[in-house]
């Protein structure tokens, strides 16, 4: 009798599957995006295209209210469960941008060592695996940060752009030739770490673009980027 049971609950779960809770707030039931209407409205999605230096990235929410605060809970709460989500809702915003469809690379931007292994998982790379579930692309974890750096926040401009003079480079072997390259991260705060890769991957003749979750009011500020 009771191997009956697991057999009809079982086939009860596959006729009538569980409705899966959203990634964001897993209290609420998930749209077939993985998030539910109210963080979604919570999150004031609008996919906006803007550059920093010429170099074109897109972005998906501004970095305030419910997603700021989802952004540190995935960071300094170990929330992979939210990096999913927006690596969902990121993938499937890249199917239907035109000017993304010869992407050939997805480079997550690597964190210096020490913190990676104090957080224990790089944010972006969790963010790029999610996308390639519902936006199949390669992944390419060939460029490496090469020495530790400071937090880019509360530093000038001037000293982010020292912060990050010779933070990355390229594995022996990277091929980035004629390959056009998604640099991805969480959020973009002045543009200069994505201005960093982007400069590294364009000496060694890709073709950089930009993809973050996030945008703070700084993009846009001292000439750093703007919307377009």
């Amino acid at each position: 009798m009771q191997r009956f049971r697991k057999w009809l609950q079982a086939l009860e779960e596959l006729v009538f599957p569980p409705e899966e809770p959203c990634g964001l707030c897993r209290e609420r039931p998930a749209l077939e995006v993985g998030a539910c209407r109210p963080c979604l409205q919570g999150l004031n999605i609008t996919w906006e295209k803007g550059q920093v230096h010429g170099y074109t990235f897109f972005s998906l929410f501004p970095y305030q209210g419910l997603g700021r605060s989802l952004i540190h809970s995935m960071k300094f709460q170990g929330r992979l469960d939210i990096a999913a989500a927006f690596g969902r809702l990121l993938g499937l915003a890249c199917r239907e941008e035109p000017e993304l469809a010869g992407v050939d690379l997805l480079v997550p931007v690597p964190l210096a060592p020490l913190r990676l292994q104090e957080r224990g998982f790089n944010q972006a790379g969790v963010l790029a695996d999610n996308i390639t579930r519902v936006w199949k692309r390669p992944l390419s974890h060939q460029v490496v940060r090469v020495r530790e750096t400071r937090p880019q926040s509360g530093l000038s401009l001037q000293e982010r752009r020292r912060n990050l003079r010779r933070a990355f480079a390229l594995l022996p072997g990277a091929a980035f030739q004629g390959k056009s390259c998604l640099i991805v991260d969480d959020v973009i705060t002045s543009g200069q770490t994505f201005y960093a890769l982007a400069k590294l991957i364009e000496q060694h003749g890709g073709r950089p673009l930009g993809l973050f979750a996030a945008r703070t009011e700084a993009v846009g500020g001292e000439g750093i980027a703007e919307k377009l």
